[in-house]
């Protein structure tokens, strides 16, 4: 059963059900609908949650085992499925239609995953999931959109209806959800009572430097280093710049890379972009990406984010702001890049 995003808390509030699927192009939007199920949950006594990540290689005999071993804690029990992708394989397609068939009525399944093809959505293991279970898909906000679901996450979050500062958080997050939620998060925390001032917040803003970590990766996906050594000098002395570089620069070739794989496929970069609902804004950018790196480039651009994630946990000892200097400006092209 298909049920709108905006539906889920009222669906939640009247009932519980065995199945969730959540899936779509906002990672954000499904981490929220993730925590409302399993808030639900916990009100109803599903106190022991595993959790799976899951991709064509996965060993799915450990779902099973884990479905079968009876818990010392709690009798209820959440088992959740994160899918990396949408081929998980016929293998794996058959293994996951037979857990929903075969669950026990005191598992509560959950699985989601990032966007799916009209072809993985006509599949037997989806069909399966839409049937038995709940079904929410996240869609991209647009463009004319971002404000007002800026306006409703400000306001569950106590903050006071407040369009001028919407308006600005939506032009300097350019869409990014991510960032969008933090600069609110950040509004929550300098006016804890929820009333915005917003000439001394639009002040704050103008004097805070004018760039972002988001500025930054899109004039190294656009081959302008000289852009990137501005920008990133302005940036280095914040202490936090590191993680949150890390991390953006993560969740963007990631996403590239899922289309530069793709592309080979498709043979069309435009179909790619609508494929992956790509802003206008950004198009340019992401096709000169496209255009002079394989996706070979992007996957080792990954591991070396990983290894650079572990030095910030203090689990290795690189150094960070030379790594990451050093391959914003390998995607700009400036410098041949080798790890």
């Amino acid at each position: 059963m298909k049920i709108k995003p905006q539906q889920l808390n009222t669906q939640l509030a009247n009932k519980l059900d065995a199945i969730y699927f959540i899936f779509g192009a906002e990672i954000l939007l499904i981490e929220q609908s993730l925590a409302q199920i399993k808030k639900a949950a916990k009100q109803k006594k599903f106190d022991e949650k595993v959790s799976f990540e899951i991709d064509s290689n996965f060993d799915w005999n450990q779902i099973f085992e884990e479905i079968s071993t009876t818990s010392l804690f709690s009798p209820k029990r959440i088992i959740e499925c994160r899918l990396k992708t949408g081929k998980i394989g016929i293998k794996g397609a058959n293994n996951l239609v037979e857990i929903v068939n075969t669950l026990p009525n005191n598992i509560l399944l959950i699985v989601s995953t990032g966007k799916l093809n009209i072809a993985q959505q006509k599949s037997k293991w989806f069909k399966i999931l839409e049937q038995t279970g709940s079904l929410i898909q996240h869609f991209e906000v647009q463009n004319n959109h971002l404000v007002d679901w800026i306006t409703k996450q400000m306001a569950e979050l106590g903050l006071k209806d407040n369009i001028e500062i919407a308006q600005n958080i939506a032009f300097c997050t350019e869409g990014n959800l991510t960032a969008s939620m933090q600069a609110i998060q950040k509004l929550k925390i300098a006016y804890p009572n929820g009333k915005i001032n917003t000439q001394e917040y639009l002040k704050q803003a103008n004097q805070q430097s004018k760039y972002t970590v988001y500025d930054l990766i899109d004039a190294a996906l656009f081959g302008n280093s000289n852009q990137v050594n501005k920008i990133y000098q302005t940036l280095i002395s914040n202490t936090i710049m590191p993680i949150q570089l890390s991390h953006a620069l993560y969740l963007e070739i990631k996403s590239i890379t899922e289309m530069s794989i793709e592309l080979r496929q498709v043979k069309d970069t435009n179909i790619v972009l609508k494929n992956h609902q790509v802003w206008n804004t950004r198009k340019p950018i992401i096709t000169n990406a496209l255009k002079h790196h394989s996706y070979q480039h992007f996957q080792k651009i990954l591991l070396s984010l990983g290894c650079i994630d572990r030095s910030i946990k203090n689990m290795d000892n690189l150094n960070v702001i030379d790594e990451l200097h050093t391959l914003l400006l390998s995607l700009a092209g400036e410098i041949q890049w080798t790890q």
